[in-house]
């Protein structure tokens, strides 16, 4: 019988520069989904699958198609999507409408899960969270170049990555794209699912997923 496990394809900016960066760019992206993502990585646990790896990308275009055309290693194991819409949702259940891009036959909305709108969306929704990170060993984080906007989803992606380099010029180390795939473990997850229906969605139905696919 073949050992069950589950692979997430997150877009993202793991890697850069030399080879040993890369090496360590990919380990920390790695590390720091899954720490994101440990409730369900838990609850594969629970149900036996103890594999549950998370794998960078490069761009969205490049991360959907490792998806759609695994190795033949990976044709047993179930396998998610993680990448930006790159623009509003009308509806985050419906994941390839919103993409326009072909769905895999064999593949339903629970493989698919949207950042609405980038990954920039999800650390702003807990700046609090960043601005203690961004904070030591002394105050830089600029909440002056950050606005109350009342529905992040709704919000184009180049004015939120504007808003977070903006917001870090002052740092040691400023935000950069690739810098978001370790700050994801840095965020609130709780605080997230109550400001982000994507976000929600992402943790119930992959959720619902895993429970599938454990039984089948």
């Amino acid at each position: 019988m073949t050992e069950k496990r589950i692979l997430v394809y997150i877009e993202g900016e793991g890697g850069g520069g030399t080879t040993s960066k890369r090496k360590f760019l990919d380990s920390e992206f790695r590390k720091s989904w899954k720490q994101f993502l440990q409730p369900l990585a838990g609850l594969a646990s629970e149900r036996g699958i103890e594999r549950f790896q998370c794998i960078p990308g490069r761009g969205g275009s490049a991360t959907s198609d490792t998806f759609a055309n695994p190795l033949p290693a990976h044709l047993g194991a179930l396998r998610i999507l993680i990448v930006d819409s790159e623009g509003p949702v009308a509806d985050v259940s419906k994941a390839w409408t919103a993409l326009k891009r072909e769905r895999p036959k064999w593949a339903d909305d629970k493989h698919c899960y949207l950042m609405v709108q980038c990954l920039e969306t999800w650390l702003l929704a807990d700046w609090e969270s960043l601005q203690q990170k961004y904070d030591r060993p002394r105050p830089c984080f600029r909440t002056t170049k950050l606005k109350k906007w009342p529905n992040l989803e709704k919000i184009p992606r180049n004015t939120l990555q504007d808003a977070i380099e903006h917001a870090t010029a002052n740092c040691r180390n400023p935000y950069s794209h690739a810098d978001g795939n370790v700050l994801i473990a840095v965020v609130d997850r709780e605080k997230l699912k109550t400001r982000l229906s994507s976000v929600k969605r992402l943790f119930k139905d992959f959720a619902e997923r895993i429970e599938e696919y454990a039984a089948s």
